[in-house]
């Protein structure tokens, strides 16, 4: 995995193996366990969050007029 910043990050475990990294599947011959499809045996998704941006630019949003000198 790249390197992320932690802080832009949410931890969330897997539904699917419930954070354990492996499934127990049922079969016709009995039950046989098998990595997990989903996070890729990790147990946990990294879910980016989005970053706000505010609108106190000097921009009017209504109009989309500049009211500050650059």
């Amino acid at each position: 995995m790249a390197k992320l910043k932690k802080s832009n990050l949410e931890i969330i475990f897997c539904p699917t193996c419930k954070g354990n990294g492996f499934v127990k599947v049922g079969t016709e011959f009995g039950e046989k366990v098998h990595q997990c499809w989903d996070c890729d045996s990790e147990g946990e998704y990294y879910v980016h969050k989005p970053t706000v941006i505010h609108a106190d630019n000097g921009t009017d949003t209504v109009t989309v007029d500049v009211n500050k000198l650059h």
